[in-house]
């Protein structure tokens, strides 16, 4: 007999209602005072073997299953549902008809190509650890059923959630391996899109008043001030300070100058200036990034520094 995983005394038995432990022929318990009211029953005759561990593994493996159909099929507005529907059903419905009226399209949805990779590599991240618990869940139930069948049972169950779970894991591991590259080109077009709309900000927001204002583009960009501007540090998404040039025209006749044009670069990803990831603006435009000579001396010299 066996209580909390220790093995007891054939002579003693558990009180149910204490849980203390108990001569077999006592009439009471010491503990509670809980009286006997028979004999303690005998074993059953057939014990049927546990499947807990077992349906464990199952319940994981088919957990992991409906998680990624339901986000797949009532994501991006079901359309994917819809597609389905139209698909099943076909179109001689009421309902299905109602479908293709309001998404003639629909019968054209790449479903398979674009939204299930998709969804897959975005749920990867709960998903994986998942199968893996399936995985070690199933193992562990098949290795209980094979060492002690007869308090264990679910061996082909076991199996059948192991299967599950591994090919799911292959696949999702697929899935993130097909969109990695993806998501890092993606995550540098968002980078370099804000830089442009800060860029762009700068322009409407400070440079262009202050050059409606006072006829001339600012010095510097601390001028802005002037204009009841934050003078700032204006930087880039990387955090890098944005290089600011103002070019100077020489007025008819040549007595007086004015800032009448002017160039600012964000570093970009790499943190250096005068490199072909450099975003330019000029005169509120933004360019492709120009050779290394168009950039000024003292830029040229800093990366030069950097380099040795």
């Amino acid at each position: 007999m066996k209580f909390m995983g220790k093995k007891l005394p054939k002579n003693t038995l558990t009180c149910p209602c204490c849980g203390r432990d108990r001569a077999v022929d006592a009439v009471e318990c010491d503990g509670c005072g809980a009286r006997q009211v028979g004999p303690p029953l005998a074993k059953p005759d057939v014990v049927l073997p546990k499947l807990g561990p077992a349906l464990s593994a199952l319940a994981i493996a088919v957990l992991v299953v409906l998680v990624y159909l339901a986000v797949w099929v009532f994501s991006n507005d079901s359309k994917v549902g819809r597609v389905l529907m139209v698909s099943v059903l076909g179109e001689g419905t009421k309902f299905t008809r109602s479908l293709l009226a309001a998404d003639p399209r629909l019968p054209l949805y790449r479903i398979f190509s674009y939204d299930a990779i998709r969804y897959a590599f975005y749920l990867s991240l709960g998903l994986i650890p998942l199968s893996l618990a399936g995985i070690w869940l199933a193992r562990r139930a098949r290795r209980l059923a094979t060492s002690d069948p007869a308090s264990y049972g679910g061996a082909k169950m076991a199996r059948a959630s192991m299967v599950l779970s591994s090919l799911w894991l292959m696949l999702l591991t697929t899935a993130v391996a097909l969109n990695v590259p993806g998501a890092i080109e993606r995550s540098k077009i968002r980078r370099r899109a804000a830089t442009r709309a800060a860029m762009y900000n700068l322009h409407q927001q400070a440079i262009q008043k202050y050059f409606n204002e006072f006829g001339s583009y600012p010095e510097e960009l601390t001028q802005l001030s002037r204009v009841n501007i934050d003078g700032g540090p204006w930087l880039d998404y990387w955090d890098q300070p944005f290089l600011y040039r103002p070019d100077v025209e020489m007025a008819s006749g040549g007595n007086s100058v004015s800032l009448a044009n002017y160039r600012l670069v964000s570093a970009g990803a790499d943190g250096r200036y005068g490199t072909s990831d450099d975003l330019i603006m000029v005169d509120g435009l933004i360019l492709d990034a120009p050779v290394e000579d168009d950039m000024p001396v003292s830029v040229k010299g800093r990366n030069q520094a950097g380099e040795k």
